[in-house]
């Protein structure tokens, strides 16, 4: 089977604006890529791939297989029904059942066919997913600055080594940020790295919050309460 090919990194590409209502759509539940794909093996559905849900998120794949709508288009209509099937795993039962269906301004939930319609440009993205203004160079040049002070002064006051307190900090995101993410915030943690104003975008949840800074605020709200009782 050929490999569904690249695409030129324009904004206006319809693959583009389909991408950036995925990543919103997660962040309205504080899902990660690889969220439905977990959802669909634990409640024995067929859904998309964290790789392939990842890509079409950078807008990286210009022809999804058919059975992509499919199962996106399965997905939103469990959601809609509050249909979560058997899930063992209590944390991902609950990150599953924030999440709410993306529907047309009715309330009718997408189908298959209105999620492909979206990716090819003849459907608007849901009013919550429409583009703003992308944060400027001083934007994102002040949000490295602001995590990597706070986090070094965190790190310093718990007396951890920097790699000690990743490791930390990272097992603590999991579930907030995925792993490409991850790597991004560790190489501006380190100061090895700035954000740029489109990294810092998609940072950037429906509310305004950053959710790498939110990330590490919890860090170190539950790092500081742990340190008090110990």
């Amino acid at each position: 089977m050929p490999t569904p090919e690249p695409v030129s990194d324009s904004q206006d590409q319809p693959n583009l604006v389909f991408g950036r209502t995925l990543t919103l759509w997660l962040s309205l539940g504080g899902w990660t890529h690889d969220t439905p794909l977990r959802w669909g093996k634990a409640a024995g559905f067929s859904s998309v791939a964290d790789s392939t849900f990842n890509r079409l998120q950078r807008g990286k794949i210009l022809q999804p297989y058919p059975i992509t709508f499919l199962q996106l288009g399965e997905m939103n209509a469990r959601l809609a029904r509050a249909d979560y099937g058997s899930i063992d795993d209590q944390a991902l039962k609950e990150r599953v059942a924030k999440q709410q269906p993306i529907t047309h301004e009715d309330g009718t939930p997408w189908s298959a066919t209105d999620f492909f319609s979206h990716f090819i440009g003849e459907l608007d993205p849901p009013s919550w997913a429409r583009a703003r203004p992308q944060p400027t160079v001083q934007d994102a040049v002040a949000a490295s600055q602001e995590a990597q002070r706070s986090f070094s002064a965190h790190t310093e006051a718990l007396g951890l080594t920097p790699m000690e307190a990743w490791e930390l900090l990272s097992a603590s995101a999991d579930g907030r940020l995925d792993t490409r993410e991850l790597d991004l915030f560790r190489n501006v943690l380190s100061g090895w790295h700035t954000f740029t104003p489109s990294e810092l975008q998609g940072f950037i949840d429906l509310h305004g919050h950053n959710r790498a800074l939110d990330a590490l605020a919890a860090w170190q709200q539950t790092s500081s309460a742990a340190a008090k009782i110990s």
